[in-house]
């Protein structure tokens, strides 16, 4: 039964007690140690098998981080800033032509920690190690989760910090659940209802860290609001942003929230939805703690607010709901695997595996696809520098006149220019004078920006064409 303590279990455990804690110290180190080692070598393997190319966000905050440290910030231009991202981009910045590719690298660091954070409360919600395994599984193969993670995008981290509070909340770590909290509310803006929630019960368990939640409750909208005002002048320009939706979004539907939450349903495997009603069955019949609902039930409200955003004119996609579908697919993991206690259930947990395992195939084609478009994501940064230089080099480019690049590759050229975003125009029909660098945004995409009359082609550098009027 789920959440039920096997009792066969307790006696060694009670004897061995005395022996564990007198080794204790040295094993955890041991332990922790192993643990790392494992995580480099998982994410050095990463960079090596799919290429560490951020994609269209990650580019703006790796721009905006060096501008930060060069004290010439500006976001009049971009997609909404994020002030975690780009502190840590900023921190970067001094590695030069490796902060793409450690920004990257930190993020697959986040993806699997949240992973092995799902497993460690799928396992103790279902208390087996399939349970854990299924959270695992149900995780990774959630919606984009392993595209946001190896194009360097903000979900993993979010996942991990929320998954990283949980764990810390349950050790009552509660200065740790602070920190936690705090990075979750620098990254999305949706969790902020969450962080409030969290403070709220921290303020009354830890008097102590009371001055830290007053600090907190200062430098978030802070963070948030003034380096847009010191880099656009407009403190709300983020949201302003955020409401133009990229066609084809939620928010242009006849009903946006009802659009959100058929993107959002779909995240899931779809046996995990089966799951998720087994736990909330189990839980009213009494032999479930109503606790192992609390993922469900955050993930839920995530996606409901990201939902009601999409009514107020922000995008809704499905990006925006991931991190609560992830934890909507642990309580659907464990569901699913609780089916197998007892014999009786053996053929049902059959099933339901079985389930998940066609499920997933849906996903495999997606996942064959990730590392060709890593692929050509990092040809075009790298074949990038190429281009410039066919085209006399920074100076000439920018004394040429305007640099036209295609859409949602606006950061990319600006970084490798070292220009402010607004520089340089992604979406606008390239006219003279100027320098348009054309390529495909991936391997199927046409070329663009279409040239009329008037530019001549000067070099062909990899994936990209140059042309050029002065």
């Amino acid at each position: 039964m789920l959440c039920r303590p096997h009792l066969h279990r307790l006696a060694p455990a009670v004897v061995n007690r005395s022996a564990t804690a007198a080794a204790g110290p040295r094993s955890v180190a041991w332990r922790r140690a192993a643990g790392a080692l494992a995580l480099t070598a998982a994410v050095g393997g990463s960079l090596l098998l799919i290429s560490p190319a951020p994609s269209y966000d990650p580019w703006s905050w790796l721009l905006w981080g060096r501008e930060l440290v060069g004290g010439t910030l500006d976001t009049r231009q971009g997609p909404a800033f994020k002030p975690l991202p780009v502190g840590v981009a900023a921190l970067l910045a001094p590695a030069g032509a490796a902060a793409p590719v450690l920004w990257v690298a930190l993020v697959r660091v986040a993806a699997l920690v949240a992973l092995c954070l799902a497993f460690r409360l799928g396992r103790r919600m279902g208390g087996s190690n399939v349970a854990g395994a299924l959270a695992v599984i149900a995780v990774a193969l959630c919606g984009g989760f392993l595209g946001t993670a190896a194009a360097g995008a903000e979900t993993p981290l979010v996942l991990a910090l929320a998954l990283g509070g949980v764990e810390a909340w349950r050790s009552g770590r509660f200065g740790w659940v602070l920190a936690a909290a705090v990075g979750c509310a620098l990254l999305r803006v949706e969790a902020w209802p969450f962080v409030i929630a969290v403070g709220v019960l921290v303020w009354r368990r830890q008097p102590g860290l009371r001055p830290a939640l007053a600090a907190s409750a200062v430098l978030v909208p802070a963070t948030w609001f003034l380096p847009e005002l010191a880099g656009s002048g407009d403190v709300l320009r983020s949201g302003a942003r955020a409401r133009v939706p990229n066609p084809g979004q939620p928010a242009l539907a006849d009903v946006p929230a009802l659009a959100s939450l058929e993107e959002a349903a779909g995240l899931l495997l779809w046996p995990l939805w089966i799951g998720v009603v087994a736990l909330a069955l189990e839980v009213r019949r009494g032999r479930v703690a109503p606790a192992a609902l609390a993922p469900v039930a955050a993930g839920g409200a995530w996606v409901c607010l990201v939902a009601a955003m999409a009514e107020l004119g922000f995008s809704g996609e499905a990006r925006y709901a991931l991190p609560g579908a992830a934890l909507v697919a642990v309580g659907g993991a464990v569901g699913l695997a609780g089916a197998a206690e007892g014999r009786r259930r053996a053929v049902i947990a059959l099933v339901a595996l079985a389930l998940v395992g066609v499920a997933a195939l849906s996903r495999l084609e997606y996942l064959a696809d990730l590392r060709d478009r890593q692929a050509h994501a990092a040809e075009l940064a790298s074949d990038l520098d190429d281009a410039i230089a066919a085209a006399g080099g920074r100076g000439a480019v920018l004394r040429c006149g305007q640099p036209f690049v295609g859409p949602l590759r606006g950061p990319l050229l600006a970084y490798r220019l070292d220009v402010v975003k607004r520089s340089v125009e992604p979406d606008a029909p390239p006219r003279p004078p100027g320098v348009v660098f054309r390529s495909r945004l991936d391997p199927a995409a046409p070329l663009v920006p279409a040239v009329g009359a008037g530019f001549e082609r000067i070099a062909r550098t990899g994936v990209w064409e140059v042309w050029r009027r002065c």
